[in-house]
């Protein structure tokens, strides 16, 4: 098997890429041929991920947290090389839904563990998300695109606040920000009809989690050709605080002011223009325009992944 290394360098502590090496020490070890690349900017991930498909390599390896990932991702849609994870971000949002052993300071044999899935992991085709801006972005998602409040809390966070706070860095800017999030009216199309209202966030999802805690999504499949719309209304601060309870206690669904459809296309215009992210990673601002992109990602999960995380067989 051949296994291309995408490493986010500024990913994880210097103990964890020290991992990083032993990792593919062992891999190698197992009758792996291993080659280990880095990114140094901002969308290099992308790049080397079409290389590794370019020259046929049959794992991409994603060495970073979700934003390398999505970046990853985008290079290897449409092609037959997977994608696999050694998760090492603040979030590891993927890999907490698929079941990828997460690697801390606490738990260093956790590389090793993540590694080991890619040899005997199962292969399994995906569906994306596939997100395209009036300014002519398009961009691929494999786990949300948000649209609002969330989107503008990663706005808010400065580079290198992750890396320094961790998860408390999403924290603070969500206090900060939250308070003055008013939501604007909205209109959004789906498979299912026309909504319209003040929207606070908009979540298209393709996997079940939602910021590592929540299920926003809780019946969402990776494969079945159809992305999860959850839609919360409302106005402010005192809105958001009751969806927010609403998703900690897994009520978030009963609750009148929250939508939740199931759409392979959809639409969505606001009369002041809202902030945009496709995995944590801020792309842009409304009017924006999502499909789905059917089994267009092959990846490498675990043997025990949650069966109902998908609709087929692997």
């Amino acid at each position: 098997m051949r296994l291309c290394f995408i490493i986010n360098p500024a990913a994880g502590s210097g103990g964890f890429q020290k991992l990083v090496i032993e990792a593919a020490d062992h891999l190698s070890r197992l009758g792996c041929t291993v080659e280990r690349v880095e990114t140094n900017c901002k969308g290099d991930a992308t790049h080397l991920a079409r290389q590794a498909a370019e020259k046929r390599f049959d794992v991409a390896v994603a060495v970073g947290g979700d934003g390398t990932i999505n970046e990853v991702c985008n290079g290897l849609v449409g092609t037959d090389t997977a994608l696999g994870v050694l998760p090492a971000g603040t979030a590891n949002v993927y890999a907490a839904d698929v079941g990828i052993p997460i690697w801390w300071p606490l738990n260093p044999g956790a590389v090793n563990n993540a590694a080991e899935v890619i040899v005997t992991g199962q292969r399994r085709r995906i569906d994306l998300g596939r997100l395209r801006l009036t300014d002519g972005t398009e961009r691929y998602f494999l786990m949300w695109c948000g649209i609002g409040l969330d989107a503008a809390i990663s706005q808010a966070i400065k580079p290198g606040d992750t890396r320094r706070l961790g998860y408390a860095a999403w924290i603070l800017s969500g206090l900060m920000v939250t308070f003055d999030f008013m939501g604007t009216r909205a209109t959004i199309l789906t498979d299912e009809g026309l909504v319209k209202g003040r929207v606070l966030l908009a979540v298209v999802s393709n996997g079940q989690l939602y910021g590592r805690i929540w299920r926003m999504a809780p019946e969402a499949k990776m494969d079945d050709g159809l992305l999860d719309v959850g839609i919360m209304m409302g106005h402010g601060w005192p809105s958001t605080m009751r969806h927010l309870a609403g998703l900690t206690f897994r009520q978030h669904v009963k609750d009148p002011d929250f939508h939740l459809y199931r759409s392979k296309l959809l639409s969505l215009s606001a009369r002041e223009a809202l902030p945009v992210h496709v995995d944590a990673e801020p792309v842009g601002t409304t009017p924006v325009e999502i499909e789905v992109a059917p089994l267009a990602l092959s990846v490498i999960v675990p043997q025990n992944a949650p069966q109902n995380l998908f609709a087929h067989n692997p």
